[in-house]
């Protein structure tokens, strides 16, 4: 009710400022022309108190209501103005006259200086109803009133809501004269109250116990100060539950590729682990993907636990559909990126969802969902008549290997990026191949347009007037460039696809298709006086080497006598001779009248075979020898009517075979044969064992009536890897200076007799350890 009072007083002080600005000057003129002492009196009645302590009742700022007594004529209307420290002039009872000799109003004051306020209220002017002044004396013209500071009890361990049954611990701090009194609710139970003076304060310690049923009530703290003045109450409402909660707070929407903090809130103080479902054990975390998280608090002073869980859902930031660079049709081009719930601001300011666009420039928009999750587009946009045009031809026909140099036309001189379909980022690429080129150039701005063309390339026209001619007198020859439909240009300025040519020289002719592309070709005739003849010399011919063949030729037509004959390749010049060589031969024959014809002959030589059937043998009757023509794929024929590439001998004679290959080249070789009848053992034993022991550790050649000795080892691989040509000197299983593995070895052993005669020996050995 204060708080509506001095709002309306506060209203009313106003208009009646108004009113006394506009009849201040006839008042003071008024005052002026009186004798101040017949005038009636307006007074402050003293029976008011100069001090007070400050009020509240815990809700507002600390303020006091003052009350005050005026004194004034009797039986007349009259007006009085006051102030409040020297503050602007107030008309009491607003503009309204005060028609009692008593008036009494209130004034509401505060004090938040924490110490002893001053408040001096002033009675400016007053007058009657008619405007005459009133007297008002000065001993009773103003009122000081002091208001004490509000006493500030500190209630630190509060908390609104306690476990029922639990026992707590509270501090306070009041000034250190003050008195104070504690008012706990019903079944609270004080166990503890003491305090402790210090300099410019006293402490006061409070054990409570609090009741053990759920419920409410109020606990109380009221100081009283050294003047006497209480307190603020400071009282607060307390709610007694058996169990605390636990809030994560309602369902947490967060934007993609950000996080949130889930921090859970206990509605009692205490001491809490945490057991959140991922594992950590703090308190709060720190989350970016969607689910259910859900977390286990524990009261650690009685091991009571209570789960709670919250949602995080993952939102993605909104799309802004608005091309990179954009063509404005015309200087009202709208471009609206409405999506529900969302809000915009654009480069300029704007928060619509559309933008209405007039001329080219940059732009950036951002849109923010209703999570505020938020998306950013800059783009380009330009008017379409200042962007650039480009144009290629739609085909290009070339011809033959042609190149040319292509680039696009340009409506705009500035700089351009280019980019090919061929790769190339120039403004202009040789062409050398037929398809389909395209190009795709951008502007500074970002704006690209792409042109393409179609190259073909045609074939030049294939021009062939066949080989050069030889005429003879009375003859003559039509020359076609072919090609029909397209235009020709002869040397001999005619211009059909055919002409007649009757005479000697050299004729070019130039075609030249729909396309324009040509090509020439040039046919040289030699025109000869006297009879036609031609000079034959056959077919071209294959021998065996070492062979020749007889070749002589063939004149047809009738030249004149005398004739000479010229053969190239080989010093000779009659009109016969033989070859023998490989090569190509001409042979040119010349008239009398200096006419001259040529003909050419191929003579290609055949490989011969390679004939040996080695040294004559000689070997022991029950051994037999097998003789190896040594050329496979051949065709073979031996003397004793046999035709395979190997045969067997065990007579003594002379054999010969002849080889013939697929050319039908032959060769021949011949061998004797003796076998050998009283002539002693020279052999090989069949093993020996090079392991160092003394026995048989070399390999040696055995027999008597000896001249002469070859022995050759070979391993399983054909190669060669002992010989020697003494007796005395055997192999000792090594390969140079390494001992060979275990395994049968291929010897060839050729004895040759004190008499002479000679023996060839083919056989195995093993090597053994």
């Amino acid at each position: 009710m204060a708080n509506l009072r001095h709002i309306l007083f506060y209203f009313s002080s106003k208009i009646s400022i108004i009113f006394v600005a506009l009849i201040l000057p006839f008042f003071v003129l008024a005052q002026n022309s009186g004798n101040n002492e017949t005038l009636d009196a307006v007074r402050i009645i003293a029976n008011y108190e100069a001090l007070y302590c400050s009020a509240t009742n815990g809700k507002v700022l600390p303020t006091q209501e003052i009350n005050l007594s005026i004194e004034g004529p009797k039986a007349k209307k009259w007006f009085a103005s006051y102030s409040i420290n020297n503050s602007p002039a107030i008309i009491l009872n607003g503009n309204k006259a005060i028609e009692f000799s008593e008036y009494d109003f209130s004034l509401s004051l505060r004090n938040l200086s924490g110490t002893i306020q001053d408040y001096t209220i002033e009675l400016r002017e007053a007058w009657l109803e008619d405007l005459t002044p009133l007297n008002i004396p000065e001993d009773s013209r103003s009122a000081t009133i002091q208001i004490l500071p509000l006493p500030g009890p500190e209630f630190n361990d509060y908390f609104p809501k306690v476990k029922t049954g639990s026992t707590l611990n509270y501090s306070a701090r009041i000034g250190k004269n003050s008195a104070y009194q504690v008012i706990l609710p019903e079944g609270a139970i004080l166990q503890e109250n003491n305090t402790n003076v210090k300099t410019d304060s006293k402490d006061i310690n409070l054990r409570i116990e609090w009741p053990k049923n759920e419920g409410t009530g109020i606990l109380k703290l009221i100081e009283t100060d050294i003047m006497g003045c209480n307190s603020d109450t400071v009282y607060a409402g307390i709610e007694f539950v058996s169990s605390f909660k636990v809030d994560l707070g309602e369902t947490k929407n967060i934007c993609l590729g950000e996080s949130c903090e889930l921090n859970p809130e206990m509605d009692l103080p205490s001491n809490y682990s945490f057991q959140w479902d991922n594992g950590e054990t703090s308190k709060s975390i720190h989350v970016s993907e969607p689910g259910i998280y859900k977390l286990i608090v524990t009261d650690l002073t009685d091991q009571q636990k209570i789960s709670a869980s919250v949602e995080v859902k993952v939102q993605n930031s909104p799309q802004i559909l608005i091309d990179d660079l954009v063509v404005l049709q015309n200087q009202e081009h709208k471009i609206d990126i409405y999506e529900e719930n969302c809000t915009y601001l654009w480069s300029d300011g704007s928060t619509n969802s559309s933008i209405v666009l007039s001329e080219s420039g940059k732009y950036s928009v951002t849109k923010t969902s209703e999570y505020g999750c938020s998306s950013t587009k800059e783009f380009t946009a330009k008017l379409q008549d200042e962007i650039f045009t480009i144009e290629l031809p739609e085909i290009i026909h070339l011809c033959g290997n042609e190149k040319m140099l292509l680039s696009p036309s340009l409506s705009m001189e500035q700089e351009y990026r280019y980019k090919w379909s061929t790769g190339a980022n120039k403004s202009e690429i040789t062409i050398e191949t037929s398809g389909n080129y395209s190009v795709t150039v951008t502007d500074p701005d970002g704006f690209e347009k792409t042109a393409s063309t179609f190259i073909q390339y045609h074939p030049n026209p294939i021009v062939d007037l066949g080989p050069d001619l030889v005429l003879w007198e009375g003859e003559t020859a039509t020359l076609d460039a072919k090609n029909p439909g397209s235009s020709y240009i002869w040397s001999n300025g005619e211009t059909g696809q055919t002409i007649v040519a009757n005479t000697g020289g050299i004729f070019v002719v130039e075609v030249s298709n729909q396309y324009g592309c040509s090509n020439k070709d040039t046919l040289f005739i030699d025109y000869k006086h006297g009879q036609k003849f031609g000079v034959f010399l056959g077919e071209d011919q294959s021998i065996c080497e070492g062979d020749s063949t007889f070749v002589t030729v063939n004149l047809e037509g009738n030249p004149a006598p005398p004739l000479t004959y010229r053969w190239s390749g080989i010093n000779c010049d009659a009109p016969e001779t033989y070859l023998k060589k490989q090569g190509q031969f001409c042979l040119e024959v010349t008239d009398a009248n200096g006419n001259t014809e040529s003909d050419c002959i191929e003579i290609t030589t055949k490989e011969v075979p390679v004939v040996d059937l080695g040294q004559d043998l000689i070997s022991y009757p029950d051994k037999g020898i097998d003789l190896d023509a040594g050329i496979p794929n051949c065709f073979y024929t031996w003397s004793t009517g046999e035709i395979t590439q190997k045969i067997s001998i065990n007579k003594p004679g002379e054999y010969w075979v002849e080889v013939r290959n697929e050319h039908n080249c032959a060769a021949q070789d011949t061998i004797a044969i003796e076998f050998l009848e009283d002539y002693p053992f020279v052999g090989l034993p069949k093993a020996f064992s090079p392991n160092g022991d003394g026995h048989n550790d070399k390999l040696f050649i055995y027999g008597k009536d000896i001249k002469e000795a070859t022995l050759v080892i070979y391993n399983r691989l054909g190669q060669k890897i002992f010989e020697t040509n003494s007796v005395n000197i055997g192999w000792d299983g090594s390969y140079k200076g390494e001992l060979q593995d275990i395994d049968v070895y291929i010897y060839v052993l050729e004895v040759t007799y004190l008499d002479g005669k000679k023996m060839l020996k083919k056989g195995n050995v093993a090597l053994l350890r």
